[in-house]
């Protein structure tokens, strides 16, 4: 894949939704197909949280106020040179702060980006328990397997009897972290208890989705327990717990 200015302006402008939804959904749908986009959406959606870091926000008040001050001091006559070279070194270590901290949080968010990508696998489409709801699931099921996520989501969303199993908790899940709500992924996952079929495939999606938002520590926790339940997902948990540690 070319990474270009081109490209690169089309993932803003679908980070920022200002795409059409003819475009947004034809975009989705390539990114479920081609592992290099979704990769490449993710780093920019993580230098967008990266960016809206409130330390770092903080550091770069700090570093403007310096400057600001080391200005003004260059304009007025002082009795010694010293402290405005205080001042100056000050906002080189702020400087350093900042760089240190964006290139730190930057670089263990892309680790971890790398990771949930390489992991990652939409939950595959399976027949659902059908009701007298035929026709909606079907609708619901074609988007899903067409990676017409945020459709999904909006007919599950607005009509919750739809959800009556927990195959379709797996599928409302998997669109939200398609378009990148996982906090209402987690939700779904969490529905699912362990008397459950779906409980081990709820378990590795809620790991995925805490490695997506960075949260290595309770994500190690799931892996812990996906490992103990010996199931199918327990080789890719032992090599994902290894690749985190």
């Amino acid at each position: 894949m070319e990474r270009t200015e081109e490209l690169f302006e089309k993932i803003e402008r679908y980070l920022d939704k200002t795409l059409s939804e003819e475009v947004t959904i034809a975009f989705e749908k390539e990114m479920s197909t081609n592992p290099e986009l979704k990769l490449e959406v993710d780093k920019h959606r993580e230098l967008h949280n990266v960016l809206s870091n409130k330390d770092v926000l903080d550091f770069k008040e700090k570093l403007q106020k310096i400057g600001e001050e080391v200005k003004k001091e260059k304009l007025e006559e002082t009795k010694t040179s010293f402290f405005p070279y205080l001042k100056i070194a000050a906002s080189v270590v702020i400087l350093i702060g900042a760089g240190t901290l964006l290139w730190n949080t930057f670089n263990s968010s892309n680790d971890f980006s790398n990771l949930y990508t390489s992991y990652y696998e939409l939950y595959p489409v399976e027949d659902v328990t059908r009701g007298d709801v035929l026709d909606q699931l079907d609708i619901v099921m074609k988007n899903y397997a067409q990676g017409n996520h945020d459709k999904v989501i909006t007919e599950l969303e607005e009509n919750a009897s739809l959800v009556s199993s927990e195959q379709l908790e797996l599928y409302l899940g998997n669109s939200y972290l398609q378009v990148g709500k996982e906090k209402k992924a987690l939700l779904q996952f969490e529905k699912i208890n362990d008397n459950s079929q779906y409980y081990e495939d709820a378990n590795w999606y809620q790991a995925l989705t805490y490695l997506k938002l960075g949260e290595t520590n309770t994500s190690l926790e799931i892996l812990e327990r996906i490992i103990r339940f010996d199931g199918i997902y327990k080789e890719k948990a032992i090599q994902l717990k290894e690749d985190l540690e």
